[in-house]
């Protein structure tokens, strides 16, 4: 029973009220209301003394009158009143209401009756979006009966959802069009037996046809048997109703890569997106698709004046997308250059191009003409998926739009940071360049390959300590002319052969027959224990070492080049006897000499370049060995990772190498930085030599000799230690090196005391 009471001010009511049951104890009242020029009243419903919690919306009616549509859950009062506010000179006006007198089922066409169109839409959002997680309405049966009536009502034959293509983990694509003013999905229901569910959907809107109609692609978990029900699909300001599929066959993607749907770009971008996001397996997918069947390459060479343009680098990772390529603008035509995505509107990047100049061969003999090459990244561009052909535009400020997309790139973390580091010319990359153009794909590239990197595998030789006094680790990478002669000195060390063990570090896969062979015919030669750690795929430095340090045993850590050499027996024992916590020695070097005497490093210190970028350099490096302040030991700011020596312990403390450095460069220096961080020093033991044929190994790597990675890597360091380094140079500068250490070095048997050390044992 509905009765209404106006206030005392109020002369006749002003409203029409009506009362349905939405499900359980929810009900909808429907008061409607004469146009008023006192703005947007307000309503109030009370039960028992008490306010209740109710949702409202204004729906407008097709003759100019106003609905106030309240949900509100019975509290199970005999009667509720209902207060209508700013009203004007009226007053407010009151109604009360008995909701246990209401038994039936709303029904829809009543509610929807003498609506707008749009209140019409705006009543489903609300009875599908807002109402039901408020209201607990989301698996009443009654309520779910009354909203498939009431969406029915609305679109009475829903078009059904088409099954395009099936993806990976139970997932389908799926198509459907909607009205040209839909916009972009913003939640999506389904509405079936089991309830009414939102559901998180990856959907894409394409442009308008002819007709006016836009495509929607979905990305739909495969129906359960049954099937059926309705999806329910809403825009910023639209809804629209489709039936979901039965249980059947989805096309294979195979076939639908082939077809006319996915030559557009910017949808098989988007696909791209949607597979990578679904699992390896589904990325793995992507990449095999895009390469099966190629979209056409796209450029502009020309031999005139006109503008022209070729995009040859479109690498992708997490951290997003890295383009480079040439171009040629003699008359400063150029407005914009957009990067295409898979769904959404292009990037402006005509701001982040990097430019540099380089020369384009013209077709005649030898000859060469100008032209501006460029780099330029757009960060979390696709949302990390691999997308192996973007589309660019160069916009021209006469109108006309020239058209890149690059062949097939590739999609392995290892090449992607190959090309990234051969993006920029080394002679024009910049501190700036570095940071915002190519060290977020190299960062990423690291992770990734730091993240999937699988275990390596061992092999011995021969029977290893149980117990040694001594880790050695030596990376080997493709140059291995000098293991013959260093493992001839390690076999002929007496401290070496009853103290340490060896640990050779295979970082070139590739060649772990040969190497194996190599190690197994030493071994045979000089008796001497080994292993052999091979990497299943190459890491670089940092990695192979730290990898070969989880190998080992040892106390002590030496972390030595394959192409150093000992100059006498005690080497080892010689360099592990300065090390000391309690005087706070953290990690030793030695002398280490070039093949002809002359000092390759006697300690290493920081000096900025001419861009304010912090380098190593090594102390009196082309001097005579015999140069007397090369043979004073003394603390250094730092020691190379040619051969250096830690405690384990500390090594462990510390996390090792850092892995973020690319190729091989720097992480030495950043593992003493982390030593003096962690309040130890570093010492330079001239008494121990050693000879050292400088990088005969990392020159064999073709993405280090490019030099971007050397500068990426310099540049890195700046960035983490720029404060520390420029407070430790002063420091060294002002006092020509830092305070000595006091007290004489131990000897060896305080090495017990001191770090724990113990004599090696047989297993």
């Amino acid at each position: 029973m509905l009765s209404l009471a106006p206030a005392p001010v109020a002369v006749t009511p002003p409203a029409q009220l009506e009362l349905h049951r939405l499900g359980g104890s929810i009900f909808l009242l429907c008061w409607t209301l004469e146009a008023s020029p006192f703005g947007k009243p307000s309503i109030a419903l009370t039960g028992g003394g008490r306010r209740l919690a109710a949702a409202s919306i204004s729906l407008g009616l097709r003759d100019g009158r106003e609905r106030l549509a309240i949900a509100f859950r019975s509290s199970g009062h005999d009667s509720i009143v209902a207060t209508l506010s700013d009203q004007g000179p009226q007053g407010d006006v009151t109604a009360s209401f008995d909701p246990a007198l209401v038994h039936g089922l709303a029904d829809p066409a009543e509610i929807l009756k003498d609506l707008a169109p749009q209140a019409r839409l705006t009543l489903a959002n609300a009875l599908v979006r807002a109402w039901p997680p408020l209201f607990g309405l989301s698996s009443i049966p009654n309520y779910l009966s009354f909203l498939r009536q009431l969406l029915l009502t609305l679109f009475a034959k829903p078009a059904a959802m088409q099954p395009t293509a099936a993806l990976v983990e139970g997932q389908w694509l799926v198509e459907t069009f909607v009205p040209a003013d839909f916009g972009a999905l913003r939640t999506a229901s389904r509405l079936d037996g089991a309830g009414l569910t939102r559901l998180d959907l990856k959907s894409r809107v394409g442009a308008a046809d002819r007709s006016g109609k836009r495509e929607l692609h979905l990305v739909l978990e495969e129906p359960p048997v049954r099937g059926g029900g309705l999806l329910i699909l809403q825009s910023e300001r639209s809804l629209i109703v489709r039936a979901l599929p039965g249980r059947q066959a989805a096309p294979s993607l195979g076939r639908w890569w082939a077809g006319k749907a996915a030559s557009r770009d910017g949808l098989r971008n988007w696909v791209v997106e949607q597979l990578a996001g679904l699992s390896e397996q589904g990325r793995l997918l992507a990449v095999e698709m895009q390469r099966r069947v190629p979209l056409a390459v796209q450029h502009v060479r020309r031999n005139d004046d006109l503008p022209a343009a070729e995009l040859d680098l479109a690498v992708c990772n997490r951290a997003g997308l890295l383009i480079g390529g040439w171009l040629r603008d003699p008359d400063d035509l150029l407005q914009e250059v957009l990067l295409h995505r898979g769904a959404g509107e292009p990037i402006a990047m005509l701001s982040r191009l990097q430019r540099f100049p380089v020369r384009l061969p013209t077709g005649a003999e030898g000859e060469t003409r100008t032209a501006t090459g460029f780099a330029a990244f757009a960060s979390d561009y696709a949302g990390g998926a691999p997308v192996l052909q973007p589309r660019c535009e160069i916009k021209l400020k006469s109108g006309t739009t020239l058209t890149l997309r690059p062949a097939v790139q590739p999609a392995d973390a290892a090449t992607i940071r190959a090309r990234a580091l051969a993006a920029i010319p080394p002679q024009y990359l910049t501190a700036a360049m570095l940071e915002g153009t190519l060290a977020p794909i190299l960062a990423a590239c690291q992770d990734e390959l730091s993240e999937s990197r699988p275990e390596p595998t061992v092999r011995e030789f021969g029977q290893p300590w149980a117990r040694p006094k001594a880790s050695v680790v030596i990376p080997l990478y493709r140059v291995y002319d000098f293991l013959r002669v260093q493992v001839a000195a390690f076999a002929g060390d007496p401290w070496f052969v009853e103290n340490a063990e060896l640990i050779y570090v295979l970082d070139s896969p590739e060649h772990e027959a040969e190497v194996a062979h190599l190690l197994g015919g030493l071994h045979l030669a000089y008796g001497l224990p080994m292993r052999l750690v091979a990497m299943r795929r190459n890491g670089g430095f940092s990695a192979a070492c730290n990898a070969g340090v989880r190998q080992g045993r040892g106390e002590a850590l030496a972390l030595v080049n394959s192409d150093v050499i000992p100059s006498r027996n005690g080497w080892l024992a010689a360099l592990i006897a300065k090390l000391d916590r309690r005087r706070r020695v953290g990690a030793v070097g030695p002398k280490l000499l070039y093949d002809d005497g002359s000092l390759q490093h006697a300690g290493l210190y920081f000096k900025r370049d001419s861009k304010g970028t912090w380098l190593n350099h090594h102390y009196f490096k082309g001097m005579p060995g015999s140069y007397a302040p090369a043979n004073i030991e003394r603390p250094v700011p730092g020691v190379t990772g040619a051969c250096i020596v830690i405690a384990r312990e500390l090594f462990d403390e510390l996390g090792g190498f850092d892995e973020s450095y690319v190729i091989g460069d720097y992480e030495d220096s950043d593992l003493c930085l982390k030593v003096r961080r962690a309040g130890f020093g570093i010492l330079y033991a001239p008494d121990t030599a050693l000879y050292h044929l400088e990088r005969q190994s990392i020159s064999k790597s073709s993405d280090y000799t490019r030099g971007a990675a050397s500068q990426h890597n310099a540049w890195l360091q700046t960035r983490r230690w720029d404060a520390q380094i420029d407070a430790l140079m002063q420091a060294f500068e002002t006092s020509a090196a830092e305070p000595a250490l006091q007290g004489p070095a131990p000897s060896e048997p305080d090495l017990v005391p001191r770090f724990g050390f113990r004599r090696a044992t047989a297993a």
